[in-house]
């Protein structure tokens, strides 16, 4: 039996179920097992996949797929629209493990979401036969595409003993000690050329230590990872890197009673952090990087704004500072992170230097304990962290920023950006789409719901001298271990 060993820097939770995804090692993880209609290619680009083609409505309204019904659940229960239509109402009605349900920033705008929680079902998800689906949208959603990709709007069905299925190459056994076994689904037909996968946490200080011991093939979403030459082809440690996949964000807690519910005070962060540190680099162990950036669209993006414009916006902080470094004194500042420590001690330091206070209480915590913070208790006044999105079309930042947005915190709801991104989901006109989201870009660094940093670029290690890959390029929607194969 061929078996592939690999590398996770952090704990991805458990009810590894479709429905209550809300993090990126759970995303990973369960693309491996569940499928969705269609998955993002490159450079943004759909793609087929539990759908084998589609056809869409000329005002952005009606989605209709055609369902691949050869594929089969690990169980052999061949694939239909009406699972899922199934799949998705079950997974709204679920209390969700964020603050928004996993599937709340596609569902809330199909015909018939108002009434869901009395009806129990979605007049606008229309099963015609078994191999033909229909969503029906009450208003134009242009980006509803990328939106379906992504494990969270997976088909899946239930076994007798409960466990939760899917189409894809494997089948998830879950370990108490933080490990995974992944069997291939005896009714996969597509490509996988390992029997077995095991999966284990792996505090990323360790990745290259485990890597070259040969403890485990493959480290992924390494981007916090440090690997002396894995860009240079000098060892048996290779590097896969792929597309910039995640914002860098300090996230502020800005509710009532805490220190940045003040306009003012997140403002003067944001000036205060970008007069510090433009001149600098992010800490050498996140390998592939960005350099800084306030904006929240990547420079190849719609949306961006002139970046004089956009340091004008930031420099407005610039009166508040010296007000803002005083109310730390008497209300010194709790920041977390996980995974990573270097990054905190990069950003607190210089500030500290500045005479911003922290809280004894900041420091590294287990992710877990993070996504509690940003979905539950809001018990920090910044999140230091990473935000992953969709990196093709603009709307992909209302995941983050939208009042329905997946992973979407209280902690930072503000109603321009938010009131902005509603409207922007309707826009049709391409010409209309840059200049539209600029007003989005304007409205963030204006109201400041995070200090954004950067991007991270998705990053995967890997023994040359082991394992390869099947294609050159890497787009961080794509976490397939199929996509990996012995020498």
């Amino acid at each position: 039996m061929i078996t592939l060993k690999v590398g996770f820097p952090e704990y991805w939770g458990k009810n590894m179920s479709p429905s209550l995804q809300h993090t990126i090692y759970a995303d990973a993880l369960m693309g491996n097992q569940f499928e969705a209609l269609v998955s993002i290619g490159p450079s943004g680009s759909i793609k087929p996949l539990a759908a084998k083609s589609w056809t869409v409505s000329d005002d952005k309204k009606s989605y209709t797929f055609k369902i691949d019904t050869e594929r089969k659940f690990s169980n052999g229960m061949p694939l239909t629209a009406q699972v899922f239509k199934d799949s998705w109402e079950y997974g709204l009605s679920l209390p969700p493990k964020s603050a928004n349900s996993s599937l709340q920033d596609i569902l809330y705008r199909v015909v018939g979401y108002e009434d869901f929680k009395a009806s129990g079902t979605l007049k606008g998800l229309q099963v015609i036969d078994k191999e033909t689906f229909v969503v029906e949208f009450k208003e134009s959603f242009r980006a509803a595409l990328t939106n379906l990709a992504g494990s969270r709007m997976a088909a899946f069905v239930k076994s007798n003993e409960g466990r939760v299925l899917g189409t894809g190459p494997y089948v998830i056994e879950e370990d108490d000690n933080r490990k995974l076994n992944l069997k291939l689904n005896p009714h996969w037909s597509g490509p996988a050329d390992f029997e077995k996968v095991q999966v284990e946490v792996i505090n990323p200080s360790e990745a290259e230590q485990s890597l070259e011991s040969g403890r485990i093939d493959v480290y992924t979403l390494a981007e916090h990872a440090k690997f002396a030459n894995c860009l240079d082809g000098k060892t048996n440690v290779g590097c896969f890197s792929g597309n910039e996949s995640r914002h860098i964000a300090m996230v502020l807690n800005s509710k009532p009673t805490r220190l940045f519910e003040k306009l003012e005070h997140r403002l003067a962060l944001q000036a205060l952090f970008y007069e510090l540190f433009s001149d600098t680099n992010m800490p050498k162990n996140m390998k592939l990087r960005t350099v800084l950036d306030p904006q929240i669209f990547l420079p190849l993006q719609a949306g961006r704004i002139d970046e004089r414009a956009a340091m004008e916006f930031v420099r407005k902080g610039t009166p508040f500072i010296e007000d803002f470094v005083k109310a730390t004194k008497k209300r010194p500042i709790k920041i977390i992170t996980a995974t990573n420590d270097n990054l905190i001690k990069w950003v607190t330091t210089k500030l500290s230097e500045k005479g911003v206070n922290f809280s004894e209480e900041s420091g590294v915590i287990p992710m877990k304990d993070l996504a509690k913070t940003y979905y539950k208790s809001f018990d920090t006044d910044i999140s230091l962290m990473t935000l992953s999105v969709a990196s093709g079309d603009p709307d992909g930042i209302y995941h983050v920023l939208g009042a329905n947005g997946s992973i979407a915190s209280p902690m930072m709801f503000k109603k321009s950006s938010s009131k902005f991104l509603e409207e922007g989901r309707t826009v049709l006109d391409l010409e209309k789409i840059d200049p539209f989201y600029q007003k989005v870009t304007e409205a963030a660094l204006a109201e400041v719901p995070f200090v954004h940093i950067g991007y991270l670029k998705t990053l995967m290690a890997y023994r040359k001298d082991r394992v390869k890959l099947k294609k050159a390029y890497k787009q961080r929607e794509d976490y397939r271990f199929s996509e990996i194969s012995p020498l």
